[in-house]
C-alpha cells in the first residue's frame, strides 16, 4: 500500500482523508470485526478533530466578523451621506428622490451603525425590503448612490454568512484541542492502514483488492498535494535564507 505520511497533512487534510477512507471501507462492506473495531474508533476521532477544527475557526472568525462589521459600517455611513448630501439640491428630480430615499433611511436609524451585531442586522435588513422596491431603487439611482448601496448589501450578506457560522461554531461544548485530536487519530489511523496491507497479503482470493486500490488512490491525491506544499514552503524557506545571507 502507499504511504500516508501524516505528518505532512494539515487538520482538514487529516479529517477529510480519514472520512474518504471510512466511507471507502464502509462501502465495501467488510466484515472483519478487528477493522470494524478501528472503524468504529475513527469515527469518534474524526468527530473530536472536526469540532477542533471548527474551534480553531470560530476564533477565526471573531476577527473576521470585526472586519465585516467595519466594512458594512463604513458603507452604510457612505450611503447616508450620499444621500443626504443631495438635501439642498435645486434639480426637481433629484429633490423627490431625496424626499422618498432619505425618510426611510432615518426611520431606519442614521446611526444604526452603532449597533450590536444582531440588531445592526435586523435594522438593515428591513431598510432594503423596503428600499429594494421598484420606486426607491428608481430614486437612488437618481442619487448616484446604486453603486454603494449594492456593495452595502453584499456587505450584509457577507456578514450574515459569517454571524451564522459563528453561531453554529459556538453551540458546540467541550471540544479537544487541535493537538489532542491529531494525536488521537493518527494511532488509530495507521492501525487501519496496516491492518488493511496485512487482510490483503493474508487472503488468496483478492477479496480487498479493490477497497486497497481506492485507499491507494486517496493516499495518492492528498499526498500529491501534501508533498508539492511541502516542496514549495522549503524552497522558499531556502530562497529567504539565501536572500539574508545576500543583505549580510
Amino acid at each position: 500500500m502507499i504511504k500516508l505520511r501524516t505528518s505532512y497533512l494539515l487538520p482538514a487534510e487529516l479529517a477529510e482523508t480519514t472520512a474518504n477512507y471510512l466511507k471507502a471501507i464502509q462501502e465495501a462492506s467488510i466484515t472483519d470485526p478487528f477493522v470494524l473495531k478501528i472503524v468504529a474508533l475513527l469515527e469518534s476521532d474524526l468527530e473530536a478533530l472536526q469540532q477542533a477544527i471548527m474551534a480553531v475557526r470560530l476564533n477565526q472568525l471573531v476577527s473576521e466578523l470585526s472586519k465585516t462589521d467595519a466594512l458594512r459600517d463604513d458603507l452604510f455611513i457612505g450611503f447616508r451621506d450620499l444621500v443626504d448630501a443631495n438635501k439642498r439640491r435645486r434639480i426637481e428630480t433629484i429633490k423627490e428622490a431625496y424626499a422618498k430615499v432619505w425618510p426611510v433611511i432615518d426611520q431606519a436609524g442614521k446611526n444604526l451603525y452603532k449597533l450590536g451585531y444582531a440588531e445592526q442586522s435586523g435594522k438593515l435588513s428591513a431598510l432594503f425590503n423596503e428600499l429594494d422596491e421598484e420606486a426607491y431603487q428608481s430614486a437612488i439611482t437618481t442619487l448616484n448612490a446604486m453603486d454603494i448601496y449594492t456593495e452595502l448589501k453584499q456587505a450584509q450578506t457577507e456578514f450574515n454568512d459569517l454571524y451564522n457560522e459563528r453561531l453554529e461554531a459556538d453551540q458546540m461544548a467541550d471540544y479537544p484541542t487541535l493537538s489532542e485530536a491529531r494525536s488521537n487519530i493518527i494511532p488509530h489511523l495507521n492501525a487501519l492502514l496496516s491492518t488493511m496491507e496485512i487482510l490483503q497479503s493474508t487472503t488468496t482470493e483478492g477479496e480487498y483488492d479493490e477497497v486497497i486500490s481506492l485507499i491507494d488512490g486517496i493516499t495518492t491525491a492528498i499526498m500529491t498535494v501534501a508533498k508539492s506544499r511541502k516542496t514549495r514552503s522549503e524552497n522558499e524557506a531556502e530562497e529567504t535564507e539565501e536572500a539574508t545571507e545576500e543583505v549580510a
